[in-house]
This record gives C-alpha cells, sequence and structure tokens, in this order.
C-alpha cells in the first residue's frame, strides 16, 4: 500500500486547481471572442463622448441594437454623435429646405427601430409631400427635461431649425433635480431648487470612460445585459422573490414604466421645473424665430387595458399647463394613441421594451406632422 506524501496531495491540488483555471479562460475567450461575436451576437452598444459640455456619442459608429429576438435595429451615428441617417448635421442651410430639430431621451434617439424609420424620419415623410425637410435628431438615453434645455442651448440653436420638437416622457421630471445612479447622469444637466423656486442650475460633470465602460464594451457584457438585460437585481430578485416595491407593480402607484407615487411626491417641484425650462425653451425658439412644439408620451399600458385614466396622466397635464403659461404649442399623445388603439388594435411598444415599436413611431411621426402644420410661422 503506498501512502501520498503531503507534499505530492498539494502539488496535485495546485496542478488540478491550474487545470481548472486555464479552461475557464479558455471557455471565457471562446464566449468572448467566438459565441458571443459570431455565433449568438450581443448587441452592439454606441460608445460615448462629451463635447461642447453635451454628453452623446462618439462619432462615425454603426451597429446593430438588439433586444432578445424581438428587437434587431441597424443605428448609425453621425458625425456629430447622434443615431440620425445623416451623415452630419451642417450648420449651412439647404436653400428651400426646411430644418426641424428633435431633442429628447431614448423614444427620440430611437435605437430599438432602424435608424431611418423613427417618429422623425416619418414626420419628415409627412412635410416633405409639400416642402422638403431635413430632421436633426438631438437625443440620448436617459436625459431628463433640463438636459433637453442644455441641448437645445449648446447644439440645436447653433443649427438654426425652422422648428423644435421637445418630446417628454414620465420619468424626465423628478430625474431634473433628482440625482440617480446611472453611468453618465451626472454628465446631465439638472436643477436646484431651494426655497421653493429653482435657485440655480448644477453643470454637466464631464464624462470620461472607465475600466467598467471596458467592461461594458465586451461581447459578453453586450450579450447579457443588452440584448437579454440581465441586471444583478433581476438575479436577486430571481433567488429571493421581488422587493416590495416590484412586487405591487400592478397597483396604481404604477403607471407608464414609472412609480407615480414616487414621482408625484414632487409634484411642487416638478412644477416649478417644468415651468423653468419651458420657459427658456421658448426663449431660446423665440431668439431663432423657430416653431417650438412640445409632444408628452401616453399611457399605453392603460390604454391596452382600456382604463379610462391613470394617474401618470397628471404629469400630462402639469405639462400641458405649463406650456400654455409659456406659450408653447402641446400635443398629447396619449389620446393619438388611445384613437389609433381603437381603430386598430395594434400595439405601440415592444413585448420585451417599452419604447414605441415601428408602429407606435408612425402614429407619434404623423401626430407631430399635423401638429407642426398647424402652427404658425413665429
Amino acid at each position: 500500500m503506498t501512502t501520498e506524501k503531503p507534499g505530492s496531495r498539494l502539488r496535485n491540488g495546485l496542478i488540478n486547481l491550474g487545470v481548472s483555471l486555464a479552461s475557464l479562460a479558455v471557455f471565457l475567450l471562446l464566449c468572448e471572442f467566438v459565441l458571443f461575436r459570431f455565433v449568438l451576437p450581443g448587441s452592439d452598444v454606441p460608445r460615448n463622448d462629451f463635447v461642447n459640455e453635451v454628453v452623446r456619442y462618439a462619432p462615425n459608429q454603426q451597429g446593430v441594437w438588439r433586444i432578445r429576438d424581438e428587437v434587431v435595429a441597424p443605428f448609425s451615428i453621425n458625425a456629430k454623435g447622434w443615431n440620425s441617417p445623416l451623415a452630419d448635421y451642417p450648420q449651412e442651410r439647404k436653400p428651400g429646405v426646411s430644418r426641424i430639430a428633435f431633442v429628447g431621451d431614448s423614444f427620440v434617439e430611437a435605437l430599438q427601430v432602424p435608424v431611418s424609420r423613427s417618429f422623425a424620419e416619418v414626420m419628415q415623410a409627412g412635410l416633405s409631400a409639400t416642402r422638403p425637410t431635413e430632421t436633426y435628431r438631438f437625443a440620448i438615453a436617459g436625459a431628463p427635461l433640463s438636459q433637453y434645455l442644455q441641448m437645445v442651448e449648446r447644439e440645436v440653436v447653433a443649427a438654426k431649425p425652422d422648428a423644435i420638437v421637445v418630446l417628454l416622457v414620465h420619468n424626465d421630471f423628478d430625474e431634473s433635480f433628482l440625482f440617480k445612479p446611472g453611468r453618465y447622469t451626472s454628465s446631465f444637466l439638472k436643477l436646484r431648487i431651494e426655497g421653493g423656486k429653482v435657485a440655480g442650475e448644477v453643470p454637466p460633470q464631464p464624462w470620461r470612460p472607465g475600466a467598467v465602460e471596458w467592461l461594458r464594451q465586451s461581447a459578453t457584457a453586450r450579450y447579457f445585459l443588452y440584448r437579454w438585460q440581465v441586471r444583478p437585481q433581476a438575479l436577486v430578485d430571481a433567488i429571493f422573490g421581488p422587493a416590495p416595491a416590484q412586487a405591487q407593480a400592478g397597483d396604481t402607484r404604477f403607471a407608464a414604466n414609472i412609480d407615480v407615487a414616487s414621482v408625484l411626491s414632487h409634484e411642487a417641484e416638478i412644477k416649478l421645473t417644468t415651468d423653468y425650462v419651458f420657459k427658456r425653451l421658448a426663449e431660446r425658439a423665440g431668439s431663432i424665430s423657430a416653431k417650438l412644439l412640445v409632444a408628452m408620451d401616453g399611457d399605453r399600458q392603460a390604454i391596452y387595458a382600456g382604463r379610462a385614466d391613470s394617474p401618470a396622466l397628471k404629469l400630462n397635464q402639469i405639462a400641458a399647463e405649463a406650456a400654455q403659461r409659456a406659450g408653447i404649442a402641446f400635443l398629447d399623445l396619449h389620446p393619438v394613441f388611445a384613437a389609433d388603439w381603437a381603430r386598430n388594435h395594434q400595439r405601440f411598444d415592444f413585448d420585451a421594451d417599452y419604447h414605441w415599436n415601428e408602429k407606435g413611431h408612425a402614429v407619434a411621426g404623423a401626430a407631430v406632422a399635423d401638429a407642426l402644420k398647424a402652427l404658425p410661422v413665429p
């Protein structure tokens, strides 16, 4: 009978550990450079940049935005850093061609649909029947209402459009003065509210890529985080069950993809913010003699469920009233979507994603085109 010496056991254990780690490394490398690039491709994710005090994307990028097996949408980041079918946004105007600027967050950015099929291009097609029109999109995911002001002041005014269309969604309001975690949320302009008034602005912090950004761009991360939307919290919920707030997501506090109760607990600050930004937007549009239209998304889930009202529509009301005080044209897309749903019963968004699908962009684009046609020349 042979007895293994302690030193041999340690050596064998280290060898087995080394073989296991080497096998794991080879497996991860195969996943990164073969599986999640060619066999099961993750979503392409455009790299960010920070130019002229505005966070945007690095110029001249192309790729395909993927969400599960439902969304496969080519995108194209132009020379100015915005998702657009236009290769650049020259300031020089083409004789006889109208120019419309669109400002917003991920709904205007529209990575979820092919780059030439956002509501901006739908609207362009509708207006070009009577006069040639070009559309400039200035938008990035996560931007709140306060950042729209930053984009208009730093980018849009210089382009001298004939009209500016600002699209609001329901999470735009409280995020204009509350600091929430995110990759570049500190790079958005924020408002400081003190003593029942807007006391000032918090300038955006320059965005710079770090080590986490390198990881985020890996094929493995792009497959799990973006294509399949796997988040650390989702794994925790799968093991231990959802947090109380998530477990109650069916109650009336939750609508239009926000916690309405939490957002409206800041109603006074939201009204101050909306009045402040709308007044400034009206001034900037007036300085270049541009038409200004503010449009706002509806609560599409309430429409599908046949509910006549939604607590989230309080924000639509706040925006409409602020627009009236500022002398801005306002388009509420909730009744527009409701009327189309009643006629066609076709969804405006995806099963796997709350953003508009091509149907949603088509309906919104047609409504925006009609609203712009009705506006008087400044």
